[in-house]
């Protein structure tokens, strides 16, 4: 008897190029999406890394009655001070052996670290013959109005004393764990007066990825302490009457 004809079972060529599209267009969904979720974790990172920061210097300031000088190089994070009141330099990257803390931000980038000069000396308490101004930080920052214009966010008698800085997503200007610096940002951008050696001038604004934007692209995250809050943690420690 001969034997029946049966249909052969499997994929087409067109069967297999839809499947074929189909995992590509999950594949890509997915990383996508993974790429989205792990970009908003580093992030959320950086300013849980910037407001533990924040906080270990205003403890710091409360505990010693002075705010600490920069580390003494990336993978040195004890504090650059000459004697007991002035630092080696008063730019550079956050004391985070000092403060201990990690001092890192989402993106194993150490934290950029600026204090004003009057800062790392006594600011008050017994025994000090001369009291600094809590007015007298130098730090300035800057935003961008919608038309790209410049804006102080920080008035004469409300300079900085410090201000803490991650470099963003791009990296540009940062110097990494190990020690390793990365690419610089675009020479007169908003992000390499952040990056400058000796910055007492700094940027805060929105993210931008417009190269052509004023002030260029940007993804700094920055935040400052305001010689306010300084005096009120100081005033609360007993370090100010």
């Amino acid at each position: 008897m001969p034997a029946l004809n049966r249909p052969h079972h499997g994929f087409t060529l067109v069967e297999m190029a839809v499947v074929l599209l189909i995992v590509t267009l999950l594949g890509g969904g997915i990383a996508t999406g993974l790429s989205a979720h792990l970009a908003r974790r580093a992030e959320a990172a950086t300013d849980d890394a910037l407001t533990e920061a924040r906080d270990a210097l205003l403890g710091y300031a409360m505990r010693t009655g002075n705010l600490p000088c920069p580390a003494r190089s990336a993978t040195d994070g004890a504090e650059d001070r000459s004697g007991t009141t002035t630092c080696r330099k008063y730019t550079g990257l956050l004391p985070w052996a000092t403060l201990g803390i990690a001092g890192l931000d989402g993106w194993a980038h150490r934290l950029r670290y600026a204090v004003a000069q009057k800062y790392v000396a006594p600011l008050g308490g017994t025994g000090n013959t001369e009291k600094v101004s809590l007015a007298d930080g130098d730090i300035e920052i800057k935003t961008r109005s919608l038309d790209g214009s410049e804006l102080f966010l920080t008035t004469e008698g409300g300079k900085s004393p410090a201000l803490l800085l991650s470099h963003g997503a791009n990296g540009l200007g940062a110097i990494d764990a190990q020690g390793v610096a990365l690419a610089p940002p675009m020479a007169g951008s908003d992000e390499a007066r952040n990056a400058a050696a000796d910055a007492r001038l700094f940027y805060s604004r929105g993210v931008s990825e417009n190269p052509t934007a004023p002030g260029g692209a940007f993804d700094d995250r920055v935040t400052w302490l305001s010689p306010n809050l300084v005096a009120h943690r100081l005033v609360s420690a007993g370090r100010l009457p």
